[in-house]
């Protein structure tokens, strides 16, 4: 007798989730995942981790060790997977006895190093960086990695190192180009020559924007979309979920403090560590970028809209809960969620959100000197960086004037020079008492995989120049932009 043919394979499977079919998905992971051997348990977990299925990717990750004896690659391959489904100390013990034997591996030591600077544990990730470094000096990337965690104009040796490297592994046509720019231009930085890290900078940014698939009129059209159906006619939606502990929103563009202000809230007792979770998005993959810009009129259209709510918003507490378990209310924020507000509001009417702004031109300079890796398309030009914050800045006052009770405004400043009293304002708004473990905030080890990494798992500190005085190039690149797009009621 012949052995039967799967119903699925691996293809149907990457076609249900480019169509955005997520249950079904969901379903013929779970159907590949009880297979006695599934086609590649490593490809299944990554697909798992990108639909946010963490415990399902979690024992495909355990059943391939389970399953032979891993070359270093798939070893590599399988702790990296685990860092990116939130549990950075599994990738460490798998991969740390592979350094303590001294192999001559370069990955070994730059996944550990990046794992290990998500969690806190600095110059560990510094010193597996280094040796990564000294036995592969052109990887671009471990140098740019290194550079988010080092001051180079107090680590001489350093510094004089990636000089060698950039300029005998520099190939300005090859993708690591790119992070060797930006690790150069952070070391000039440092060092006090802003002229030589402007000409960094924009070399890394011009590679960046060839690949960029931003689109100004399309990003304008979106919002306005999103303004115009919070006043469609048809009432909301109400369903049955209720969050025991509802979810918390922080709201703001990239660079703008998201970051810290979610480090500083994972502190709180009562809350659990924020993490820049896709449970969101995921939760809303069915509906296509039309249906999320007018969600109103996909539910007035719906034929079961409370159900429709119920679904997504049980699936959401699921994922989110998966990937930061744990007592307390859980803490989102997303990138983009500002754009996806109205659903967050609409499946949570009990939830709380903070918005914290910064200055226009300091978050401009931000994104476009930090070398964003995803979803960032729009911060390697000014013009692009101007018009991307404008509309998120009205997009932003619509939310605000829509839900003014449940929306807190805090400035990015008052953060760094008032952490206590804005911290308290916080609690206010959220009815929790203040705790001062806040203020530590750069000890909690829960993971950071944003480009804020390094900083905030320091003390708050304050640069020693203000970036318009350091870089006016393109701060009046930047104004000319700005104020190009500024019009009646912008």
């Amino acid at each position: 007798m012949t052995q039967a043919q799967p119903l699925y394979q691996t293809d149907d499977l990457m076609a249900a989730v480019r169509s955005g079919r997520r249950a079904e998905a969901q379903a013929i992971l779970e159907y590949l995942a009880g297979l006695s051997e599934p086609q590649n348990k490593l490809q299944l977990a990554a697909i798992a981790i990108g639909i946010a299925e963490l415990t399902l990717a979690l024992m495909l990750l355990e059943q391939f060790r389970q399953r032979k004896q891993m070359t270093l690659n798939e070893l590599l391959q399988c702790a990296g997977l685990y860092a990116e489904a939130g549990q950075p100390e599994l990738a460490v013990q798998l991969v740390q006895p592979q350094a303590d034997q001294g192999l001559p591996y370069p990955g070994i030591y730059h996944l550990l190093g990046t794992v290990k600077a998500q969690t806190g544990r600095i110059q560990d990730a510094i010193s597996d960086l280094k040796k990564a470094l000294s036995l592969s000096p052109q990887s671009g990337i471990s140098w740019l990695t290194l550079a988010s965690l080092v001051n180079f104009a107090k680590d001489e040796q350093a510094f004089r190192r990636l000089s060698t490297a950039y300029q005998q592994h520099l190939q300005p046509e090859q993708p690591e180009a790119r992070h060797f720019y930006y690790a150069m231009a952070k070391a000039w930085d440092d060092r006090g020559d802003y002229q030589q890290a402007w000409q960094c900078y924009q070399q890394g940014a011009a590679l960046a924007a060839v690949q960029s698939r931003y689109q100004q009129a399309e990003h304008q059209q979106f919002v306005q979309q999103l303004m115009a159906d919070s006043q469609w006619p048809q009432p909301k939606r109400q369903h049955r979920v209720v969050a025991e502990k509802p979810p918390v929103a922080i709201l703001g563009v990239p660079r703008s403090g998201t970051t810290l202000l979610g480090q500083m809230l994972g502190c709180h007792s009562a809350l659990n560590a924020a993490a820049e979770h896709p449970s969101l998005a995921v939760s809303c993959m069915h509906l296509s970028r039309t249906q999320i810009s007018q969600f109103n009129q996909y539910l007035a259209a719906h034929g079961a809209p409370d159900a429709a709510l119920e679904h997504m918003a049980e699936l959401y507490l699921r994922l989110a809960g998966e990937r930061t378990p744990g007592q307390g209310a859980m803490v989102d924020k997303a990138l983009n969620l500002t754009q996806y507000f109205d659903i967050w509001a609409t499946l949570f009417p009990q939830g709380k959100a903070i918005y914290i702004r910064r200055d226009e031109a300091e978050t401009a300079w931000s994104c476009y000197k930090t070398n964003f890796r995803q979803q960032a398309d729009w911060s390697w030009r000014a013009d692009d960086i101007a018009s991307y914050l404008r509309l998120e800045r009205q997009l932003m006052q619509h939310w605000l004037a829509l839900y003014p009770e449940r929306i807190l405004t805090v400035d990015y400043a008052d953060l760094l020079n008032a952490p206590e009293t804005t911290l308290r304002r916080i609690c206010q708004h959220l009815q929790l008492p203040f705790e001062p473990a806040m203020l530590s905030f750069y000890q909690n080890r829960a993971p950071v995989q944003t480009a804020s990494v390094g900083q905030v798992h320091q003390p708050l500190f304050t640069p020693p120049a203000p970036a318009a005085e350091r870089y006016p190039e393109f701060f009046r690149q930047w104004q000319a932009a700005w104020h190009m797009g500024q019009g009646p009621g912008a």
